[in-house]
């Protein structure tokens, strides 16, 4: 994006000419690999032409860009749908989000609204008419979630940039298995009016593009201030111009774990190698906040998540996905109590790392894989357990953190570098990642998919085992009181969800147990 940008306030490129570009391949990919819920042609093309008319003094700092909206947020041109039969598609109909406002105000073109699960949760349901995302290397494997179209479009030349949200890994996740880059901004940095919500506490917006300068440059159309890495940063942070010196902490204990590949492994190995030759400073640091940050993203995220979905899932249960709506009403089972307690240790444990991070043998970045593997296929569902969620335990602390492509696996998928820091320390993991992208050129591969390629349609999701059938345990009991009616195959997949998630809220509380 960093050279188109240049390329198009200098006049060596239009917009009308990019623009029309990414519109014809959004043609020829589209129906492969399911980027865009609605695109915007007519309106795109009028307003690349209205940028290629702005003298040179008046272009703002995305000018003429062709970028994209993940489909829940706002965006004046067409309806959000957040990929749901069941939303309201004339709710904020001919309004923009306040990011996507700013994004055009910085001359960003606006081509399209991208694929999502539904409501940011979940998996694609193929009972449903929505496209189906296809990861550009291999289409009959999952692009990650849930900002799909956003990481597919990227990593396949479409678009140049595109603006996602991020509650447990939603920015990061796709871009780790498109081989893209991600940026989940501190919690509250760009806002999120006109954006519907999955879990208000841990929601946020953030770019994705091809590099982490392309992620400065959105954040800084969308936040006003200048997140280009080497830029002057504001005082107190990290400047941001490269790594030297930088404190580099490594949880090996994670990086170890049996979940994380041999090859996501060395991966790793290797980009703490380049890290190091370019002047950081990698150490050992422990994280055994780590399983109870991810109990409280889970146990907050759900709980949210029902409170803000519960009673459309009860008045049009059927026209939900499958996957959406089995793990929302598993929400109901927690209780406002046992999400408060979640949050309120959410809280104690983030400061707690803080002062460890700030303290002696203190680290400045955190870093570790993004996901343990590449990009799983369709049809191998995982079993609970079988991945380790590198990324939601950032949304529970609210730190920011950056997604880089740093390798290959065996099968030539794109394996990702995950950066993270303390609040408001975008310019420190921006120039970090900048550096190290001059680094290595795992960023600049593209996928070339065959758009004559036919794949397989999405299987079924899976029977789900090892739930209670009493017909008058809590979950069932929880779920009659909100007005939910399931069939028994949501009924058992609810109740599988519901149990793994008390008893990780109660072990939580009880490892937590609130100061008298």
């Amino acid at each position: 994006m960093s050279g188109a940008v240049h390329a198009l306030r200098t006049g060596t490129v239009g917009s009308r000419e990019l623009v029309t570009a990414a519109l014809a391949d959004a043609d020829a990919l589209d129906p492969l690999l399911g980027v865009f819920v609605t695109r915007f042609p007519e309106q795109a093309l009028a307003t690349a032409r209205e940028a290629d008319a702005l003298p040179a003094g008046e272009r703002g700092l995305l000018h003429g860009v062709p970028l994209a909206v993940k489909d829940n947020f706002a965006a004046a041109e067409g309806p959000v749908t957040a990929q749901s039969p069941a939303h309201d598609p004339g709710l904020w109909r001919g309004l923009d989000a306040p990011a996507v406002t700013r994004l055009r105000s910085a001359g960003a073109v606006v081509i399209g609204k991208t694929t999502m699960a539904e409501y940011a949760m979940g998996r694609p349901d193929p009972a449903h008419s929505f496209p189906v995302p296809r990861n550009p290397w291999d289409v009959e494997r999952w692009t990650g979630g849930s900002s799909t179209g956003n990481g597919a479009g990227i990593a396949a030349g479409i678009f140049l940039g595109a603006l996602g949200t991020d509650t447990s890994g939603s920015v990061r996740l796709p871009a780790a298995l498109c081989g893209t880059t991600g940026l989940k901004p501190t919690h509250g940095l760009v806002p999120l009016d006109r954006c519907l919500p999955l879990s208000q506490s841990q929601d946020v917006a953030g770019p994705m593009g091809v590099s982490a300068a392309d992620c400065g440059l959105l954040l800084s159309a969308l936040t006003g201030r200048s997140y280009v890495p080497g830029e002057t940063g504001e005082t107190g942070e990290t400047g941001g111009a490269g790594v030297r010196g930088l404190r580099i902490g490594v949880p090996y204990g994670l990086v170890d774990a049996p979940e994380v590949t041999g090859a996501c492994r060395s991966a790793f190995a290797e980009a703490l190698r380049v890290l190091a030759e370019l002047g950081a400073e990698p150490r050992e640091f422990e994280l055994p906040e780590f399983p109870s940050l991810l109990a409280v993203n889970a146990t907050v995220m759900l709980g949210e998540a029902f409170a803000a979905h519960g009673a459309r899932l009860a008045e049009r249960w059927e026209l939900h996905g499958r996957a959406f709506r089995r793990l929302a009403a598993a929400g109901a089972a927690l209780g406002p109590g046992l999400v408060d307690r979640a949050r309120l240790t959410g809280a104690a444990l983030t400061a707690g790392l803080l002062e460890r991070m700030d303290g002696p043998g203190g680290v400045d970045v955190i870093a570790t894989p993004t996901w343990p593997a590449g990009a799983r296929p369709y049809r191998q569902e995982a079993a609970p357990g079988d991945e380790l969620n590198l990324t939601a335990p950032w949304n529970a602390t609210g730190f920011p953190a950056l997604a880089l492509p740093m390798g290959a696996d065996e099968a030539g998928l794109p394996l990702s570098l995950q950066l993270v820091a303390r609040p408001y320390a975008e310019r420190t993991l921006l120039g970090a990642g900048a550096a190290y992208q001059r680094a290595t050129d795992w960023h600049l591969r593209r996928a070339t998919p065959d758009p004559a390629t036919r794949p397989r349609p999405l299987p079924e999701p899976p029977p789900s085992e090892g739930a209670r059938e009493t017909a008058d345990d809590l979950v069932s009991a929880a779920l009659t009181a909100a007005g939910l009616t399931p069939d028994l195959a949501d009924l058992t997949a609810v109740r599988a969800t519901a149990h793994a998630l008390l008893k990780s809220a109660h072990e939580l509380a009880q490892a937590h147990p609130e100061p008298a």
